[in-house]
């Protein structure tokens, strides 16, 4: 995908309002809005800056220092990169192809994959993933949320390959290597989030003083109900400076406990005191969904190669 006129301009809006965001974060992040309100086309965009607009009414809302703190200790080139890739690129340009084909074909089409890696196949098999790009970029995909649990580096080439793409890199923080931290810094297109064990505190420092953009992440049971809806969990990760906090429940996990959890994080979000990004996985992505095509649908492929869909194995 070719860089157009309407992403170097909105590139080149970015790149100025992150340089002067530390004297004025308040108002440059409102004047970002507004500015990305008037290059958006999309439905999902406009959705989503329509809401973020009304949410900094609030002067006193978290995300204010969320962005301060982005600014001044995450990569300018990596913000830019990445948010343009996941705002512009795909959920502007590939929500219209998305969508064409949607209705050409009468088949639904998910604006994001969700891809566990398989070790094996990427060391033996190395077109499979490039592959399997090229297909899902040519309906319109260009957000990919990688599960690693082997050599992540192996990883890397294919992600800055596709250098039009946003890729969000599901971790352990004992991945975190010197080695990686080398690598990964020369690629500006994707987003590490590292998954919330006794690792991830040292992890998410890694990142932090090497300019990195992560998140955190956890996978949460019917166990886990009191920790999660108490708040417990998410003051936990607060302290480490992630820019988002993901959950995505486990397969055994009741639709009850799942809806009780969405309407526990979309709380959150509303209330803003909370200097990140809260997002369920699932019910985010599906949400997402529903605005940029009308449908539902939710897609990934298991380490087996297997289909999953929100509505489980196919």
């Amino acid at each position: 995908m070719k860089k157009d006129m309407t992403r170097v301009l909105v590139e080149s809006a970015i790149r100025r309002t992150l340089k002067n965001i530390q004297q004025s974060p308040k108002r440059m992040t409102r004047n970002l809005i507004d500015l990305g309100l008037q290059f958006s086309h999309g439905r999902f965009q406009t959705n989503l800056l329509k809401q973020a607009q009304k949410m900094l009414q609030d002067q006193q809302s978290a995300y204010y220092d969320l962005v301060k703190d982005l600014a001044a200790t995450v990569d300018h080139d990596i913000i830019t990169t990445f948010g343009v890739n996941l705002g512009y690129n795909s959920c502007t340009k590939g929500a219209v192809v998305i969508r064409d084909i949607e209705e050409e074909k009468k088949f639904n089409i998910p604006w994001a994959l969700h891809v566990f890696i398989n070790q094996e196949k990427l060391e033996t098999q190395p077109d499979f993933y490039p592959s399997l790009l090229q297909q899902a970029m040519e309906l319109g995909i260009y957000t990919y949320l990688f599960y690693v649990t082997g050599d992540a580096e192996q990883v890397l080439p294919i992600i800055k390959k596709e250098s039009d793409c946003a890729f969000i890199l599901f971790l352990h923080g004992h991945q975190i290597t010197p080695s990686f931290i080398n690598k990964i810094k020369e690629v500006k297109n994707v987003m590490i989030s590292i998954y919330a064990d006794e690792d991830m505190a040292s992890a998410c420092q890694k990142l932090r003083d090497a300019r990195l953009l992560y998140a955190v992440n956890r996978r949460y049971t019917e166990q886990d109900k009191q920790n999660i809806l108490s708040g417990q969990w998410l003051r936990s990760v607060v302290p480490s400076h992630p820019a988002f906090a993901f959950l995505r429940a486990d397969f055994a996990c009741s639709s009850q406990l799942e809806q009780e959890v969405y309407q526990y994080v979309t709380d959150v979000r509303d209330q803003q005191r909370y200097p990140l990004i809260f997002m369920d996985i699932k019910y985010d992505t599906l949400r997402i969904d529903r605005i940029i095509s009308d449908g539902e649908c939710m897609v990934g492929f298991d380490e087996d190669g297997n289909l999953r869909t929100h509505e489980g194995l196919r």
